[in-house]
């Protein structure tokens, strides 16, 4: 698995301004250098693809801090 240490350091050294800009968008980050935001993650991914090629680079979405996932399982209740 490629080592994306560098690339992680500077996505959460800007994150909490990318939150008020880039919510929900998909940053790339190559090194140091943050290439730019995605509104989906294949586009992201792709732009990486070939920029890049095999070589690792690191794609993350923007969220909120609060955010919570949540999984429900049950039965369908039906009422008379």
């Amino acid at each position: 698995m490629p080592d994306l240490d560098r690339e992680r350091q500077v996505f959460e050294r800007h994150l909490n301004e990318w939150r008020k800009a880039h919510l929900g968008e998909f940053v790339l980050i190559k090194n140091d250098e943050v290439i730019d935001f995605y509104p989906t993650l294949d586009d992201a991914f792709n732009v990486g693809l070939s920029r890049y090629g095999v070589e690792p680079f690191f794609v993350q979405q923007i969220t909120p801090t609060d955010v919570v996932n949540v999984s429900f399982f049950g039965a369908r209740i039906l009422s008379a």
